[in-house]
């Protein structure tokens, strides 16, 4: 298996608690049940195959060898990631949309399209390209979205976004 036959669904923080926990940040193609066996992929482009002992509500989790787990927190920022294979085959038994090539519609108006999805912790967020080649990002909440269709999002509510 080659790195370029993974994909990352997080990364890894630069701490580990007295308990052996470090703190996990979500990425796009993140979902809780992924985090069992996982690769652990460093700068150097050196790979460790890592089972997760135990995973904390808060996204702490707690892998089977101490000393992988320190070298990765010592390093910081480490990509965890998982063979594309199978995120794609998990993404299909939950029947997950991600969304991504989606229109954008505001106030009747095609304003763009869905490029990624990112998690923070708390919700998903859009990542829009618009037409005017800038970036927008629309939280996936009812106050911001009227509708979502196979092709198309409708978001209500972000002038505000769109001034920032």
């Amino acid at each position: 298996m080659l790195i370029s036959d993974l994909v990352a669904i997080g990364k890894l923080g630069k701490l580990i608690d007295e308990n052996g926990f470090i703190p996990f940040k979500p990425g796009k193609n993140f979902h809780p049940d992924l985090l069992e066996n996982i690769f652990l992929v460093f700068k150097n482009n050196s790979v460790r195959y890592v089972t997760v002992e135990e995973v904390q509500s808060n996204y702490r989790i707690k892998i089977d060898d101490i000393k992988i787990a320190q070298a990765a927190t010592d390093e910081g920022n480490v990509k965890v990631m998982l063979p594309i294979s199978e995120v794609e085959s998990f993404i299909k038994t939950l029947d997950i949309d991600d969304h991504v090539g989606k229109e954008i519609i505001f106030n009747s108006d095609v304003i763009g399209k869905v490029v990624e999805i990112l998690n923070n912790s708390a919700y998903d967020l859009l990542v829009c390209e618009l037409n005017n080649k800038q970036e927008l990002m629309i939280p996936l909440l009812d106050k911001f979205i009227l509708e979502i269709n196979d092709e198309s999002i409708t978001a209500c509510c972000i002038e505000g976004l769109m001034e920032i």
